[in-house]
């Protein structure tokens, strides 16, 4: 009997210090619930889910430049990102070369990148600058050594910069492509790891 006065009484404590009874606080139990959405990484993204992104990639060697884009693409989509329409990128693209947009973009202009944001109607651009020597043969295996570094930033459409990095790769391969492509990978996932 003493259990029972000793439960009703922690109850009745509960209910009047809380404002809320056992159904109501069910109810908001319920609704919190539904409401959050675990995040599979454990903590937020950098880069906004919602809207597309853009990418702007600069180098000095075309081949490793559409390189570079095509390995960001591949990791934006593969986390769940929309990336602007190629076509729509080329039209932009063509446009800010005209304004010489894309060339304030890359050495930092905010302004310039918001101007892009705004012509690509975006959510985020994702801006990448690709450095890569020439790969070298070893002369005993006969294997090729590629270096390169790329440096990674990604703004918002209204010029907030999300994050940064620069990552330095070096691979090997069996002919000069290869060796180059894989350093080029690596750098990529190293770089954009923190945009995720």
């Amino acid at each position: 009997m003493t259990r029972k006065i000793i439960v009703i009484a922690l109850i009745l404590c509960l209910i009047l210090t809380s404002g809320e009874g056992p159904a109501e606080s069910a109810k908001r139990r319920r609704k919190s619930s539904r409401t959050t959405t675990p995040v599979a990484s454990g903590h937020d993204s950098v880069l906004p889910k919602r809207g597309d992104i853009a990418i702007l990639v600069e180098g000095d060697d075309e081949q490793q430049v559409r390189l570079t884009e095509t390995r960001i693409i591949d990791s934006l989509t593969s986390h769940g990102y929309r990336v602007v329409d190629e076509k729509k990128m080329k039209a932009a693209r063509a446009a800010a070369v005209r304004a010489q947009a894309v060339r304030l973009a890359m050495q930092g202009n905010y302004n310039a990148i918001f101007r892009l944001n705004a012509s690509y109607s975006c959510a985020a651009t994702v801006v990448a600058r690709i450095q890569s020597g020439s790969p070298m043969q070893d002369p005993e295996f006969k294997l090729y050594v590629a270096n390169a570094s790329i440096s990674i930033i990604a703004l918002t459409s209204n010029g907030t910069k999300l994050g940064g990095k620069t990552a330095v790769s070096k691979e090997v391969g069996y002919t000069e492509y290869e060796a180059i492509m894989k350093c080029i990978e690596s750098a990529v996932n190293e770089g954009m790891k923190q945009l995720y």
